[in-house]
């Protein structure tokens, strides 16, 4: 029989209650073949956006939860276009390092802010894509409506207020606008994404920073007709949120 077509789940599931404990169990899980896969993951990832200068110098950060106590992150001070399974940090939910023989980035703390607040934040992105961060610096999120992608995987852009990078406030205040939108815009700094696996958290990156190009060039294309940019409206507008409402619980 052929077999039938499926849409691959990439998330990691963990089992509640049973997160490793002892330094031995932690260590065997840190080189556990399911963990050494999502470290690929995370360089190629990590690569993808240094590649589309979404990243620059040591900047940005990943992370995927893989358990109850447990985040799986980058390290501090790297190029995330350069990184190496072996500079993978284990963390547990409080940013104390269990596991890596590189630090963990200050930042993690954002993405534990989120990941506390919200079930499906299994992965996190944080990363400075040009025009989106541009965006950020202003204060000004997008608006909606423009095209069926932005819609989809973007919706509506969160706004967080600027606060210093790694502290606990920003942890807090990013971690609560994290709670109700995928796709945060952090005034003066950037962008960090959510989502239930890596992939879709970087999807949501990119998709935001060609959103923010193409409506760059809708305003610079009517700037002379002194037009408003039109908006999908009425059914299809509909249409598209239950799509997107559809994505955010399961992806």
């Amino acid at each position: 029989m052929k077999q039938k077509p499926e849409t691959p789940d990439p998330q990691y599931n963990w089992t509640p209650g049973a997160d490793a404990q002892t330094e031995s169990e932690i260590d065997t899980f840190f080189h556990s073949p399911e963990i050494e896969k999502l470290k690929e993951l995370m360089c190629d990832l990590g690569q993808r956006l240094w590649q589309r200068a979404f990243v620059d110098g040591n900047g940005g950060n990943l992370s995927i939860r893989v358990g109850d106590n447990l985040v799986l992150g980058t390290p501090t001070m790297i190029s995330k276009g350069h990184m190496k399974t072996t500079d993978m940090c284990l963390v547990d939910m409080e940013g104390t390092q269990l596991a890596g023989t590189r630090a963990r980035s200050s930042e993690v703390m954002t993405h534990i802010g989120i990941m506390k607040r919200q079930p499906q934040a299994k992965a996190c992105i944080h990363a400075h894509p040009p025009t989106a961060t541009g965006f950020a610096i202003a204060g000004i999120a997008p608006p909606r409506f423009l095209t069926p992608e932005g819609e989809v995987f973007v919706g509506e852009v969160g706004l967080a207020p600027f606060c210093r990078p790694g502290s606990a406030e920003m942890s807090d205040v990013v971690g609560r606008v994290g709670t109700d939108h995928p796709t945060v815009m952090m005034i003066h700094h950037g962008i960090i994404t959510r989502a239930f696996h890596l992939e879709m958290a970087y999807w949501r990156m990119e998709n935001l920073e060609a959103y923010c190009v193409s409506y760059l060039a809708a305003r610079q294309a009517l700037a002379n007709q002194k037009e408003e940019i039109p908006q999908i409206s009425g059914d299809d507008a509909e249409y598209l949120s239950s799509i997107y409402d559809w994505m955010t619980a399961r992806r």
